[in-house]
């Protein structure tokens, strides 16, 4: 799977596909200008990680050389050189299971509840035998776990629309990541748009992954932003009638909220490799590193 890059970008349409060649040629001849060139990721940091991901960072250190700092301060752990998981469909079903269990709760509150359920049950339960569990009216037991009733309906539905549907999900699987995206937010209650993103870096492995939406990426795009302002002049330059706004609110107002569409724009400029530009965003958006660290691995164990 994780040799099976997104391809969306080769099926851009010719305008879309001209407009963002145009802005990484002209951030090219910014970073020349500014007497800057690409280095080259320490050999022992490669061969940690997998090809597609030393690929990936390759191209986005063409582009902008700035980040190679951020890039080699620490492994990435979703990237690393590891035994392959089988990509069944109860390892898919697994992690949108553990994608609902983290929501609206701290990341150890999150592992202590699925421990609770893996103690229970001996195991995670597969998606035949979460479904069994409702059709046995045993749902109280995941109650007993420490999910929420809400929780508990949410995975009633996930758990029902792979029982259901399991052909049709092994074909979804093989689509682009818009269309997965689509349908698991249409028929998944408590799927949104942000979790299922989430599904496709975490579990689908894709690399052309952004979540403009995300709180970290538009705090981090916003940092980038604001320290490389050419790219914010070219953005905005190009910027079309179609206007997003921000649906991000914040308090401290230190950072400056950018609208989504100039956030998706920002990252536009690392396709076919969004996904390790969304990670950077991350690691630029937080300033206490043990933070940061704590937080990667957590997302990554989902």
């Amino acid at each position: 799977m994780l040799n099976k890059l997104a391809t969306k970008f080769n099926s851009t349409n010719s305008s879309t596909f001209s407009l963002l060649q145009r802005s990484k040629a002209q951030f090219t001849s910014m970073k020349r200008a500014r007497n800057q060139s690409a280095q080259e990721l320490p050999e022992e940091f490669q061969q940690r990680h997998i090809e597609p991901f030393n690929k990936g960072c390759k191209l986005i250190l063409d582009i902008d050389p700035t980040l190679y700092d951020l890039i080699a301060k620490k492994d990435f752990s979703l990237f690393l050189k590891k035994e392959q998981t089988p990509m069944t469909l109860n390892h898919h079903f697994s992690k949108l299971a553990s994608s609902i269990l983290a929501q609206q709760i701290s990341g150890a509150a999150a592992n202590s509840i699925k421990q609770k359920v893996i103690n229970r049950f001996n195991e995670f339960p597969t998606f035949q035998e979460m479904a069994k569990l409702y059709v046995d009216n045993r749902s109280q037991e995941l109650r007993e776990c420490g999910l929420s009733a809400r929780k508990v309906l949410y995975l009633e539905s996930l758990s029902n629309y792979f029982n259901e549907n399991q052909d049709s999900i092994e074909k979804l699987l093989t689509e682009d990541s818009d269309e997965i995206a689509s349908q698991l937010v249409a028929n998944i209650k408590g799927i949104g748009p942000w979790s299922a993103n989430m599904f496709l870096v975490t579990s689908m492995e894709r690399m052309d992954i952004f979540a403009a939406d995300d709180l970290g990426v538009a705090r981090g795009c916003s940092k980038y932003l604001d320290s490389h302002p050419e790219i914010l002049k070219d953005i905005m330059s190009k910027r079309g009638p179609l206007i997003k706004r921000s649906k991000i609110k914040h308090v401290k107002k230190n950072w400056k909220i950018y609208d989504e569409d100039i956030v998706e724009k920002c990252g536009e400029l690392f396709t076919p490799y969004r996904s390790i530009f969304m990670f950077l965003m991350w690691r630029l958006s937080e300033t206490n590193v043990e933070v940061m660290e704590k937080r990667e691995d957590e997302f990554v164990e989902k």
